[in-house]
């Protein structure tokens, strides 16, 4: 090693023990880990949203068609009446 690298790695560790000196609390400086709480909240949240998305797929293709094969587009708009079941958004879109 060159003196230069001696001399510089002298100063780090010397830079280390100051810091560590300066700490009030006697601990050492070393940052923590980030832990992203509202990322953790966000998965959290959205797994009871969407639940278990398999059994509910399944269950969905056992049930009836949610709208009438022959449905026109202006027979559904003159009827106030509700669907008998929930239609998803990505359903309606697609009308």
């Amino acid at each position: 090693m060159d003196n230069s690298a001696v001399q510089s790695q002298g100063s780090i560790s010397s830079a280390s023990i100051t810091n560590q000196a300066a700490d009030p609390h006697g601990g050492s400086c070393n940052p923590t880990e980030f832990v992203n709480h509202g990322l953790i909240l966000w998965n959290q949240t959205r797994q009871g949203w969407i639940g278990n998305k398999r059994s509910k797929n399944q269950t969905e293709q056992l049930r009836e068609p949610k709208l009438s094969w022959n449905a026109t587009y202006e027979s559904l708009l003159g009827s106030n009446k509700p669907f008998p079941q929930h239609i998803p958004l990505a359903v309606r879109v697609y009308f």
